[in-house]
């Protein structure tokens, strides 16, 4: 009898034994598939972090070039990209807009209508919401219409408006077809430049923001950047 029970015994020990060690790799593969799982959080938020902060950094370098450009247009006198005489700086009035015939949060003008944003948006989604009210970003056919535009708009911040460079550099259009030769331009001094600082070029054009409210000139920006917008529709 004694024989028997140390028999049963070391099998009983044996049975215990096994399912310990079972339970102790059970426990370090769960321990693994946590550890796992945090770091793979970890990588995602790390992730979502840099997005984020490349995006700040691509606006900071664009206020450091606003920046710049503001310097270099205290010391120099600002010309047209054509070059046919200077441009300097029009100090004008705000001016209250009228809806006239224009729909809710339009703004009329000599036949046309126009949505300032209050939101922003990069070049292409901005063109895509003006096409979905059946109009297109801002296409300035003469200087009465952007001094308008200059009054009513927010001083400070840049709009994006329909003009963009297409396939060879130096090539720009308007979106709604007006040939680009026939309308007066309106660079700021050393626009358009293109950056180089700029992984995607500068190929949507946009007025400038100012810290006064005078007539807004034109500036060359990355397309993917978000900025406010303003539409355009016939009244």
């Amino acid at each position: 009898m004694e024989s028997q029970y140390h028999h049963f015994g070391s099998a009983d020990s044996t049975t215990v034994s096994r399912e310990s060690r079972n339970t102790h790799t059970g426990m370090r593969r769960i321990l693994v598939y946590i550890l796992y799982s945090v770091l793979v959080l970890l990588l995602l938020i790390l992730l979502m972090v840099t997005g984020i902060k490349f995006t700040q950094m691509s606006k900071e370098i664009n206020e450091v070039k606003l920046q710049i450009e503001t310097v270099s247009r205290r010391v120099s006198t600002p010309t047209s990209y054509s070059g046919a005489k200077p441009l300097r700086d029009v100090f004008l009035q705000e001016l209250t807009p009228v809806r006239g015939t224009c729909g809710e949060g339009w703004v009329s003008f000599r036949g046309s209508c126009y949505l300032i944003s209050i939101t922003t948006a990069t070049w292409a989604k901005a063109e895509e919401t003006c096409k979905s009210h059946k109009g297109h970003l801002l296409v300035l056919n003469n200087v009465e219409e952007l001094d308008y535009i200059s009054k009513v708009a927010d001083v400070q911040l840049g709009y994006w408006i329909g003009l963009v460079e297409r396939g060879q550099e130096g090539q720009w259009s308007w979106v709604d077809g007006t040939d680009y030769s026939s309308t007066p331009t309106f660079w700021d001094v050393g626009q358009p430049d293109d950056w180089d600082f700029r992984v995607n070029g500068e190929d949507c054009g946009q007025l400038h923001g100012a810290q006064r409210r005078k007539r807004k000139l034109w500036n060359d920006a990355d397309c993917g950047l978000s900025y406010r917008y303003i539409c355009e529709m016939k009244a």
